[in-house]
């Protein structure tokens, strides 16, 4: 007769802790059955520990790795459901295959619930012991790898957030805080990405003792390139301030974007002005952008004529200098063209202004109207309005 070892467990090959995905861990109360599928194993390379009852498996487990578990269903201590459970629990990277004497479907269904990668009804022959051994093995290893994969894909998307986000915060504060209230004059924005950064940028800021400067500029595309070349934009324009006149000013700083434009084989649409809160007059050149118009009370406006050719475009762009007045009380309104996805009749330029922001007490009230429902929707296109109203002395 067979004896058990006073170990309590039959070691078919001396055990290595440094041993690989091979192991093979067989849990059988039939002694005899336990030692000929260990045998048949390790002949075709796997090593392998036998353990006879439950609690010589949770030993075995505690102590080892294993690449595959073969449980059966009854063992002398517990169930081997409950065991299953357990080893899924303790090793999660093992392969774990029910080998039961009971033909029954709903055995095989409950033990695939409860996480057996395999049912399989004894006897089970020498030749189907290796080939399920080694399918599950293979097919386990392939579900570790995807999962690890899908973990270092995870991480990096977490990083990249992480950066986009950081990104994100940076383009928020190169925009100026909105609004801007000086004597003489209001100045509003409201910005809404459709992605964490945006190719849109505006800015404004005060050029000289009278003369205040105010951009809006698009760059075509989305996304990291587009807000990269939004700063380079920027601070090209911020480069040229005061310079006279306007269009010259333009013209210098469309060569410093001229390089970064090529290579990204991109443009920029730009409204770029300035303003002279005394005497209500406002100096401007549209590149591209045909998204600007003056509204003159409640009830009348005056579209922007003059227009140039998009920065980067053509290399031997000539821009083009207009000129427009505020009264008291009127305001200039520029706008991306992101905000013609909430308002598509605004592209038809001589539709007036929704009523309600042409009655708007101030310039952050009037954009505000203009850009609602911007953050309550999926956004094709960033959305940017500008608005600059003259007030009354």
């Amino acid at each position: 007769m067979l004896r058990r070892p006073s170990g309590g467990h039959l070691d078919c090959t001396p055990v290595d802790t440094s041993v690989g995905p091979s192991r093979v861990l067989v849990v059988d109360d039939d002694e005899p059955l336990a030692r000929v599928m260990a045998r048949t194993l390790r002949v075709r390379g796997f090593e392998c520990d036998v353990a006879l009852s439950g609690a010589e498996a949770r030993k075995l487990v505690a102590a080892q790795d294993y690449a595959l578990a073969l449980l059966d269903v009854r063992l002398p201590d517990e169930s081997g459901y409950g065991l299953l459970e357990h080893l899924k629990a303790a090793r999660p990277d093992t392969a774990l295959v029910m080998i039961s004497g009971v033909d029954d479907a709903e055995l095989g269904e409950a033990a695939l619930e409860h996480g057996a990668n395999g049912y399989f009804v004894k006897p089970v022959g020498a030749t189907q012991l290796y080939l399920l051994a080694v399918a599950n093995i293979r097919r386990r290893s392939l579900e570790i790898e995807q999962r690890e994969s899908v973990d270092r894909l995870a991480d990096v998307v977490a990083r990249r957030a992480e950066q986009m986000r950081n990104a994100a915060e940076m383009q928020s504060g190169m925009l100026p805080a909105s609004p801007l209230k000086e004597h003489g004059l209001e100045i509003a924005a409201h910005f809404t990405a459709a992605r964490e950064i945006s190719g849109d940028f505006y800015d404004w800021y005060r050029s000289d003792d009278t003369h205040f400067t105010l951009s809006l500029g698009d760059v075509m595309g989305k996304g990291l390139a587009a807000s990269l070349m939004m700063a380079t934009a920027r601070a090209a324009l911020r480069g040229v301030a005061g310079v006279s006149p306007l269009d010259s000013g333009v013209k210098q700083a469309a060569g410093v974007m001229s390089a970064a434009l090529e290579v990204n084989q991109a443009y920029v649409t730009l409204f770029h002005c300035t303003f002279d809160p005394g005497s209500g007059d406002i100096a401007y050149v549209d590149a591209g952008h045909g998204l600007a118009r003056v509204q003159r009370g409640e009830s009348g406006q005056e579209l922007l004529r003059e227009r140039s050719a998009p920065i980067g475009m053509f290399s031997d762009t000539e821009f083009v200098t207009g000129e427009v007045n505020l009264g008291p009380g009127d305001s200039l309104v520029v706008y991306s063209d992101g905000l013609l996805d909430l308002r598509p009749d605004l592209a038809i330029r001589d539709v007036q202004l929704p009523l309600e922001a042409r009655q708007a007490l101030s310039a952050q009230e009037m954009v505000d109207i203009l850009a609602r429902g911007a953050r309550d929707r999926e956004l094709q296109d960033d959305v940017t309005v500008v608005a600059l109203r003259r007030i009354p002395l």
